[in-house]
């Protein structure tokens, strides 16, 4: 028979120990994380920014005007136009070296202990970190992939520094080698949209490899919708016969005023040719993984995007990772060892993603393998982690 009376049930209520996901202690330790996380990655950028604005501050000082006040405003805004690049590499890493700076101080500040003996397991102290993750990785995603590539386009436009003058658009490209499925082409590509090329030259094989046609033009124009390209002013030679070596001089070619060739380019390839991948905003980038018939374009383009979706998780899962390890290693105490031994595990965790990154834009790794390798693995790991700890305390108890 209960003999409780409804004040005591209510008290017992009231006393209870309920699981809050957004309760006072998620929301102190995300406050902590999030401060550590911003002072982290000031350092970084203070860093990064110092690195790259050194080779081109001369040249960014100038841009607009001459005076000090004109050379201020220039190296401010040049900065502001850089950041998104500069943060978002590091930026997970950032997250792992927030959380374990947040786990340091609140182990030795005892307030872990604290946590442990309100009977919190380690599992209902992640709410913070997940909460954490899902934050930074929606602002990875954003800066890579929309404020990153809407910056370099404001630098190509303006022509501003190193790489803005350097991938403009509105200049002829230098002479580039390209290869076609039955053959190879030189030109300088005048990008457009819609591109044309200039100075062409087009070498055609046959299936033996031997050289069967030459064609030579001051222009090369795209018939919209056809794959077909209309030649400007040139010359053409055709094998007869056997196939031969390259005629040695325009007497041996026929001249035309305009000839018209079918090229396997894809325009919007053309357009965006010798960008690099992380430059390019996901409405070209998409495209461009189905469309392209370069295997070597492909690979670069599929591992970016396949990375900037893996974006998303990496933050979070290298945050997981970060308080896992400072709640298994450093529950009660925060010795030397074990602390370079999990900031050494982060940094390998960084280092993993630019090496997966660099090992399918080469076509050594599937490109989706190279995007979700890395957070797959440490959101395993973070698990395994999170089982041992259970075991622990079960065993302890």
């Amino acid at each position: 028979m209960n003999t409780e009376t409804p004040a005591a049930a209510k008290q017992a209520r009231i006393n209870a120990v309920r699981l809050a996901p957004l309760g006072r202690h998620t929301r102190y330790m995300l406050a902590s994380y999030l401060r550590h996380f911003l002072m982290v990655t000031s350092v970084l950028l203070a860093i990064a920014l110092t690195i790259d604005l050194w080779p081109q501050f001369q040249t960014v000082a100038t841009s607009r005007g001459s005076g000090p006040l004109d050379a201020a405003w220039n190296l401010l805004r040049f900065s502001a136009l850089r950041t998104p690049w500069l943060i978002a590499p590091f930026l997970s890493f950032a997250a792992f070296l927030g959380v374990v700076w947040s786990e340091v101080v609140h182990t030795q500040s005892g307030e872990r202990m604290l946590i442990w003996n309100s009977g919190r397991s380690p599992v209902q102290c992640l709410a913070p970190v997940l909460l954490l993750g899902l934050v930074l990785g929606v602002s990875e995603f954003i800066l890579d992939a929309w404020a990153g590539p809407a910056s370099m386009a404001v630098q190509m436009q303006e022509k501003l520094g190193l790489d803005g003058s350097r991938l403009d658009r509105t200049r002829l490209g230098d002479p580039a080698w390209i290869a076609l499925p039955n053959g190879l082409l030189t030109a300088q590509i005048e990008y457009g949209p819609p591109p044309v090329l200039h100075d062409v030259t087009i070498f055609r094989r046959d299936a033996e490899g031997q050289l069967t046609e030459v064609a030579i033009a001051a222009v090369a124009r795209m018939q919209p919708g056809t794959g077909r390209w209309i030649l400007d002013d040139g010359h053409f030679w055709v094998a007869k016969a056997t196939p031969s070596s390259v005629p040695s001089s325009h007497d041996l070619m026929v001249p035309f005023r305009t000839r018209t060739v079918t090229l396997d380019l894809d325009p919007l390839w053309l357009s965006v040719f010798g960008m690099e991948p992380q430059y390019l905003p996901l409405g070209i980038l998409r495209p461009l993984t189905v469309s392209d018939r370069d295997p070597e374009s492909q690979n670069r383009y599929r591992t970016r995007l396949n990375v900037l979706y893996g974006e998303t998780l990496l933050p979070g899962a290298m945050a997981l990772l970060a308080a896992s390890l400072c709640m298994l290693l450093l529950a009660y105490a925060t010795p030397a060892a074990s602390l370079v031994g999990i900031v050494f595990a982060g940094y390998l965790a960084h280092f993993a993603t630019k090496a997966c990154l660099l090992l399918g834009q080469t076509g050594y790794m599937s490109p989706v393998l190279a995007g979700w390798l890395v957070p797959g693995s440490l959101l395993a790991v973070s698990v395994l982690l999170l089982i041992v700890m259970g075991r622990r305390r079960i065993s302890a108890a």
